[in-house]
């Protein structure tokens, strides 16, 4: 099933985040399951991180609730909030 996953960044902590990325870029490159997307949450500006976020392919909510234990922004205790939702793609609409 795709997972949801959207993790916002405590407030003022945007010096974690940038120390932690390069752990955080490199774990994803060996622990990516299948998905349809991950990036970035940013500010209404365009500009400036607020969190992540993840739609990634899992056998359940269970088992993403497990895999972002180990990420690193995650074990960083970065993020003021976690939300995982099952969802479903229904793009391309025909």
């Amino acid at each position: 099933m795709l997972v949801a996953i959207m993790c916002l960044d405590k407030p003022n902590h945007l010096d974690l985040r940038m120390a932690t990325r390069p752990a955080h870029l490199e774990w994803l490159k060996a622990n990516m399951p299948t998905g349809e997307y991950v990036g970035p949450l940013l500010g209404d500006d365009g500009e400036g991180f607020q969190g992540s976020l993840y739609i990634l392919e899992f056998e359940s909510v269970a088992a993403a609730r497990g895999w972002i234990k180990d990420e690193p922004y995650y074990k960083a205790d970065l993020f003021e909030s976690v939300i995982m939702r099952p969802s479903r793609n229904i793009l391309p609409m025909g």
